[in-house]
């Protein structure tokens, strides 16, 4: 009798505790990648190495002024889309700007989720609409998900 409620308290206490199964797991995490607005308009072309976890989020942050004629490609061209998904896109004005002041620079803000294992790349353009073809700013990301 007494081996039975032993064997039964064995069971009920691995069922209570199903963290302490060996395996460890990591909860998804955010990365976040920021490239302020005076390296946009510095640098010609900049570039990251960024290591993800499958199902981490990467949340990439590139300085833009929507007060001038140059935003960045919204739709992000990825190098294998198995590898990485965009989820979103949006421009982030400026908080805390006095009424009517003119040329204050925000952010644009893209996320992505990390699919499956593998290397891909994620590349935007800093374009004006006045038809010049000739990026004034060109990022791309090297992503590695584990």
């Amino acid at each position: 009798m007494k081996t039975g409620l032993f064997v039964i308290a064995a069971i009920v206490v691995s069922l209570a505790a199903p963290g302490c199964t060996g395996v460890s797991r990591s909860q998804p995490k955010t990365i976040d990648v920021s490239i302020p607005i005076d390296d946009v308009r510095s640098q010609k072309v900049i570039t990251r190495e960024i290591a993800l976890a499958v199902g981490d989020t990467l949340k990439l942050s590139l300085g833009s002024n929507h007060t001038t004629p140059y935003r960045w490609t919204a739709d992000t061209k990825i190098g294998d889309p198995t590898v990485v998904q965009q989820t979103s896109h949006e421009y982030v004005a400026p908080s805390n700007v006095p009424r009517g002041r003119v040329g204050v620079p925000g952010t644009e803000v893209w996320t992505f989720k990390a699919l499956q294992a593998g290397t891909t790349t994620i590349a935007t353009d800093y374009l004006t609409s006045t038809g010049t073809t000739t990026p004034a700013c060109s990022f791309t990301a090297k992503v590695m998900v584990q």
